[in-house]
C-alpha cells in the first residue's frame, strides 16, 4: 500500500484544493454571476458531453491499463490504439452530432431556448474529453498520476475561476465565456500530451496493426467493448439524474440539483484518487496471480475510504444549513437532495475497489451485466421518481440504485473468489461515527458568530473528535501510519 498511500495521499491533497475552488466557483460566482438558468445550461452540456464521451473512446482508456503490464516492450501498439481509435471514433461522432444533433437532443430542444444557441460545442468538448481520457490512462499505467489530477481537479477550476470573475466584471459575456470554458478543456489535452512527450511516455506511433497479434486482438477487443460498458455506467448513473432533470424540468433545476450533487461528491474524492492507483496495481497483481495483495487492496481501500468518506458527511450534514445561507434564495431547500446523494457516496466508497477488482479479472465479462443493470435501474427510478418529487427524486433515484449495484458486487466477488470487504473494524468506524455525532449534536455552535467562524470551529471539533478516536484506537494501519509520519516531520 505504500505507493497507493503517497500517491493517493498527494492526488487527495490535489482534489481537495480543487474542491474548495469548486465549491466557491458552484456556491458563489456560478449563481450569482451567470444565474439558476445559465448555470444550468453549463452543467447540462458538461454532463451530456461527459456521457457521450464515456462510449465514444470505445473503451480504449481500461484496454490501456489492463494490458499494459503485458505490452510494456511492445509500447507502440498502445500508442497506436491511443491515437489513432480515437481519432477515428471522434470524427465519426462529429459528423452524426453534425447531420442529427436536432432529433438527439429535440426534448431538449422544445424545453430550453438556451440549449439551442450552444448546442454546436457538445461536439468539441467531446473530443476534448475523450482524448484526455485517453492520455491519462498511458500517464495512470506509467504511475504518473500527480499531474494528470493537477490538469483535472485544479487547473480546470481555477481557470473557469478566473473566468467567471472576468464576467462578473463585464469583460466577457456569456457567450465569450462558454468558448473561452471549452478551451480550457482542450488546453488540458495538450499540457497533458506535451507532459508525456517530455516525460518520454508518449510517441507518435501510426499504422497497422493495432494488436501484437491475433490472439491480443480478440482478448483487448472483448475487453475494450465490455468495458466500454462497464466503466461508463458510473458515469451515466452520475450524470443521467442531470440528464434526466434537464428533459423533465426546467434549467434552473438542475443548477440547485448540482450544488447538492457538488457538495456529496466530496465523499467520493479521496476514493477517486486511491482508484487512479490502486486499478494498474491490481492488473498487475491478476498478472502475477496474487491473490493476497488483491485481498488486501480490497479490505484496505473499502476501510479507509469509509473513514475519510464518513467524517466528510457528517462534517457536512452537520454545516449544511450554516453552508446554504451562503447560496442564494432560490437555492435553498436542498438538504435532503444532499443526504441521499450523500448516502449513495458513502454506500460506493464503503465498498471499496470492488468494481476495479471485477474489471481487471479474467471474470471482467460478469461487470458488464451488473453494470448493465444499474443504467437500467438507474434511469428506471428517476423516471418514476424525477415527476413525482423533482430533484429529490432525483437523488433519491441515484442512492436506490447504488445501493443496489454494489450489494450485486459484493456478493459476486464473495462467490467468484471468496473474498470481502468487511471486517470488525468496519462496524466500529461506523458506531464512531455515529457517537461524534450524537455528541457534537448538543454543543450550542448556533452562539457562534459570525456565520464563518462558526462553521470553522464546529468542522474543527468534528475533526478533531473524530481523528482522535480513530488513530487512539488503531482502526486503519495506513491512516496511523500516515499520522506517525506527519508527527515525525
Amino acid at each position: 500500500m505504500g505507493i497507493v498511500r503517497s500517491q493517493g495521499i498527494n492526488i487527495a491533497l490535489v482534489s481537495f484544493l480543487g474542491v474548495i475552488i469548486g465549491a466557491v466557483n458552484t456556491l458563489f460566482i456560478f449563481p450569482n454571476v451567470l444565474g439558476a438558468e445559465k448555470h444550468g445550461l453549463v452543467m447540462l452540456i458538461l454532463s451530456i458531453a461527459t456521457v457521450i464521451a464515456q462510449f465514444a473512446h470505445l473503451g480504449i482508456p481500461n484496454t490501456i491499463i489492463r494490458f499494459f503490464p503485458y505490452l510494456k516492450n511492445k509500447k507502440k501498439f498502445i500508442y497506436r490504439l491511443a491515437l489513432q481509435v480515437p481519432v477515428m471514433s471522434v470524427l465519426f461522432l462529429g459528423v452524426v452530432l453534425f447531420v442529427f444533433s436536432d432529433h438527439l437532443f429535440y426534448g431538449y430542444i422544445q424545453k430550453n431556448e438556451l440549449f439551442i444557441q450552444f448546442k454546436p460545442i457538445i461536439a468539441p468538448l467531446v473530443a476534448s474529453l475523450v482524448f484526455f481520457e485517453v492520455l491519462l490512462s498511458i500517464s495512470r499505467s506509467e504511475l504518473k498520476t500527480v499531474f494528470p489530477a493537477i490538469l483535472r481537479e485544479l487547473s480546470l477550476r481555477l481557470a473557469t475561476l478566473l473566468l467567471l470573475i472576468l464576467s462578473a466584471f463585464d469583460i466577457l459575456n456569456f457567450n465569450e465565456f462558454i468558448y473561452c470554458w471549452l478551451a480550457i478543456y482542450a488546453l488540458n489535452v495538450f499540457l497533458l500530451s506535451a507532459y508525456l512527450f517530455v516525460n518520454n511516455l508518449l510517441k507518435i506511433e501510426l499504422g497497422f496493426p493495432l494488436f501484437p497479434d491475433k490472439s491480443y486482438a480478440y482478448k483487448m477487443s472483448v475487453y475494450g467493448v465490455v468495458t466500454l460498458l462497464t466503466s461508463s455506467a458510473a458515469i451515466v448513473v452520475n450524470r443521467i439524474d442531470i440528464l434526466m432533470l434537464g428533459y423533465y424540468l426546467k434549467l434552473e433545476n438542475v443548477a440547485f440539483y448540482t450544488v447538492a450533487f457538488f457538495m456529496a461528491s466530496l465523499i467520493h474524492i479521496p476514493a477517486r484518487s486511491i482508484l487512479q492507483v490502486v486499478k494498474p496495481l491490481l492488473a498487475k497483481a491478476w498478472a502475477e496471480n496474487d491473490r493476497k495483495e488483491i485481498v488486501n487492496l480490497y479490505r484496505k481501500t473499502a476501510l479507509n475510504q469509509l473513514i475519510i468518506g464518513l467524517l466528510i458527511f457528517v462534517g457536512i450534514w452537520m454545516n449544511l444549513n450554516d453552508l446554504l445561507l451562503f447560496v442564494p434564495n432560490k437555492y435553498q431547500g436542498i438538504q435532503m437532495v444532499f443526504f441521499y446523494i450523500g448516502l449513495s457516496k458513502l454506500i460506493d466508497v464503503s465498498a471499496g475497489v470492488n468494481g476495479a477488482i471485477i474489471s481487471t479479472s479474467n471474470y471482467y465479462k460478469f461487470d458488464l451485466f451488473i453494470n448493465i443493470l444499474l443504467i437500467i435501474l438507474t434511469v428506471i427510478t428517476n423516471i418514476i421518481f424525477i415527476p413525482a418529487y423533482g430533484i429529490e427524486g432525483a437523488a433519491m433515484a441515484t442512492s436506490f440504485s447504488i445501493l443496489i449495484h454494489n450489494i450485486i458486487k459484493t456478493i459476486v466477488l464473495y462467490y467468484l473468489f471468496n473474498i470481502h470487504p468487511f471486517q470488525i473494524n468496519t462496524l466500529k468506524v461506523l458506531l464512531v461515527s455515529a457517537l461524534v455525532f450524537i455528541c457534537l449534536t448538543y454543543i450550542p455552535f448556533d452562539y457562534i458568530n459570525p456565520l464563518f467562524l462558526r462553521i470553522l470551529i464546529r468542522s474543527f471539533c468534528i475533526a478533531l473528535v473524530y481523528s482522535f478516536v480513530i488513530i487512539r484506537f488503531k482502526l486503519s494501519d495506513d491512516i496511523n501510519q500516515v499520522f506517525i509520519k506527519i508527527i515525525r516531520r
